[in-house]
C-alpha cells in the first residue's frame, strides 16, 4: 500500500469517527428536545433496505419513534457496526450478512433477543426454520446455530435456485434435436448429468439471433466462486469443515469430484465468467445470453422488468440439479441489535414489527427479497400476482424455493467466515485459470484453512 493511500485511509477513518460523534450528539439532542425516541439504522443498499426506510415513515407515524435508515455498502456495515461497538458512534439496529452473527456473537457485541422474545409474546415459529437458523448463535461451530441464543431476525433469504428458458426447453426444433443426440427429452435437469449435458448442447447455438451460452454463475475470486461452489459441494454429500474434529475437509472425494465437476461446467459459461459477479449473471439472464443459470432466487425480480430485460416472463425455476442431493447455497440478511444500543428494547419492538406477516408480504411485493415467513408464500397477495400485462405469475420461483428451503446449507457458521471464504477463494480461482490442477488446490485450501482454525 502506498504511503499517500495509508494516510488517505487514516484521515477518512478519522473523519467518520468526527461525523458519527456529530451524528450521535445530534440524534441525542433531538430526542431531548421534542421527547421523541429516534433509532438510528444501517441497512444494505439494496432493494430490502429501501423498502425498510419506506415502511419506517409508517412506523414513525404509528408509534411516534422516528428510525433514521443510512443505506450503505456491505463493508460499511461491518465497519460501523464494528465501530458501534467500540462506543464510537450511536446506532440501534444493523442489517448485516449472516456469517457475521457468529463473528460478533461470539465475542458478545450482539444484544441477545431471547429474553424479549418471551417478554414480548414474539411466536418464531412462524419464520422458516433455516431462516431463523442464520440469526442464532450457540457457542459452537457447525453449519447453523439452530437451538442457540437468537440475536436477530431475519429479513431476507434468498438460496440458490436453478433458472432455465422457458422457451428454449419448449422449442420443437429444440427438444427433436436434443432427444437425437442425448436419446431422452430436454426438460428441467434434475440431476447434474442432465445439467451438464443441457449446457453442453445449448452453449454456442443461435436462437432468436442471440448466441447462447449454457449457464453462467457467479464465479469471481472473491467470495463469487466461493457461494457457486458451495451449491456443489454441499449437494455431493461434502462440507468444507470436519466439525467434530476442527479439521478443514475440502479434499475428501465427495470434495473433489463436486469441485471437479463445477471447473469443468464452466467451459459451457460466457467469456469473462471468471470475472462474473452477481451483476453479470442477472444482466446476461435479461439479455437472453443464457439457457441456464445457479443463480440467488432474489434476482429473479430483474429479468421480470420490462425497463431492463428481453426475456420477461421466459425464465422457469426449480431445485438446483442433484448430485447425490440437492443442497442449494443459502444468502440472508438479518437485522441485529448491537450491545451499545441506547434503545435496545424500542428497536426490538421496530424489528417485530418490520418482519411481522403483513410487511413480509409488503417487502416482497416491494422487490425486497423474499419473505422469510413460511405462512407469507400462500398469501395471495404474492401466490396470485402477475407481472403486469402478462399473464405470467411474478412469484413462479415461491414453489421452488419452499422445496430448496428444506436442505438449504449456509456458509461455515464459525467467527473466522470471512477470513475462511477469502482464502478457499484464493484456490479456487488458481483452478479456474488453470494454475493449479484441483487435488493440488484443495490440499493447499485445506493446509491454509487449517492455520485460520488454529489461530
Amino acid at each position: 500500500m502506498k504511503v499517500w493511500t495509508k494516510i488517505s485511509f487514516i484521515a477518512v477513518l478519522a473523519l467518520s469517527l468526527i461525523l458519527s460523534a456529530c451524528s450521535s450528539e445530534s440524534g441525542s439532542k433531538e430526542q431531548e428536545k421534542d421527547g421523541k425516541i429516534t433509532l438510528n439504522a444501517v441497512y444494505l443498499g439494496a432493494s430490502w433496505g429501501e423498502a425498510t426506510k419506506e415502511l419506517a415513515k409508517e412506523y414513525e407515524k404509528e408509534t411516534g419513534v422516528k428510525i433514521n435508515v443510512e443505506l450503505v455498502g456491505r463493508d460499511a456495515i461491518h465497519q460501523k457496526l464494528a465501530l458501534a461497538i467500540a462506543g464510537k458512534n450511536d446506532y440501534d439496529l444493523f442489517n448485516i450478512d449472516y456469517p457475521w452473527v457468529p463473528e460478533f456473537a461470539a465475542s458478545g457485541s450482539l444484544y441477545p433477543l431471547d429474553d424479549l422474545i418471551k417478554k414480548n409474546n414474539v411466536d418464531t415459529s412462524k419464520y422458516l426454520p433455516r431462516a431463523l437458523a442464520l440469526t442464532q448463535w450457540n457457542g459452537k461451530n457447525g453449519e447453523f446455530g439452530e437451538g442457540g441464543e437468537i440475536y436477530g431476525l431475519p429479513q431476507t433469504i434468498h438460496p440458490h435456485l436453478l433458472w432455465y428458458r422457458s422457451d428454449l426447453f419448449n422449442d420443437v426444433k429444440m427438444k427433436a434435436d436434443f432427444k437425437a443426440e442425448y436419446g431422452y427429452d430436454l426438460a428441467p435437469p434434475k440431476t447434474m448429468k442432465e445439467f451438464q449435458d443441457m449446457a453442453k448442447y445449448f452453449h454456442g447455438k443461435t436462437f432468436d439471433g442471440q448466441k447462447l451460452s449454457g449457464w453462467a454463475a457467479q464465479a469471481s475470486k472473491g467470495f463469487g466462486n466461493v457461494h457457486t461452489w458451495l451449491s456443489f459441494l454441499y449437494s455431493n454429500g461434502a462440507d468444507v469443515i470436519d466439525w467434530g474434529s476442527m479439521k478443514s475437509s475440502l479434499s475428501t472425494p465427495e470434495a473433489i469430484e463436486a469441485t471437479k465437476t463445477w471447473a469443468n461446467l464452466l467451459k459451457y459459461s460466457p467469456p469473462g465468467i471468471n470475472d462474473y459477479t452477481f451483476a453479470e449473471v442477472a444482466a446476461d439472464a435479461s439479455a437472453g445470453k443464457l439457457a441456464m443459470a445457479i443463480h440467488w432466487s432474489w434476482s429473479a425480480f430483474e429479468v421480470d422488468d420490462p425497463s431492463k430485460s428481453k426475456t420477461v416472463g421466459k425464465w422457469e425455476f426449480a431445485p438446483i440439479p442433484k448430485m447425490k442431493d440437492s443442497v442449494a447455497h443459502l444468502a440472508g440478511w438479518p437485522v441485529v441489535i448491537p450491545k451499545t444500543s441506547k434503545h435496545p428494547e424500542e428497536a426490538f419492538k421496530f424489528l417485530v414489527w418490520l418482519e411481522n406477516k403483513e410487511n413480509d408480504v409488503r417487502q416482497a411485493e416491494m422487490g425486497a427479497g423474499d419473505p422469510v415467513r413460511s405462512e407469507s408464500y400462500q398469501d395471495p397477495k404474492l401466490a396470485d400476482l402477475k407481472i403486469e400485462g402478462t399473464n405470467v405469475k411474478k412469484f413462479r420461483r415461491y414453489e421452488a424455493l419452499e422445496e430448496a428451503m428444506k436442505t438449504t446449507k449456509a456458509r461455515p457458521f464459525f467467527p473466522q467466515e470471512e477470513k475462511w471464504e477469502s482464502t478457499v477463494s484464493e484456490y479456487l480461482s488458481a483452478i479456474q485459470t488453470g494454475d493449479m490442477d484441483v487435488e493440488e488446490a484443495l490440499k493447499k485450501a485445506d493446509d491454509a484453512v487449517n492455520q485460520i482454525i488454529s489461530k
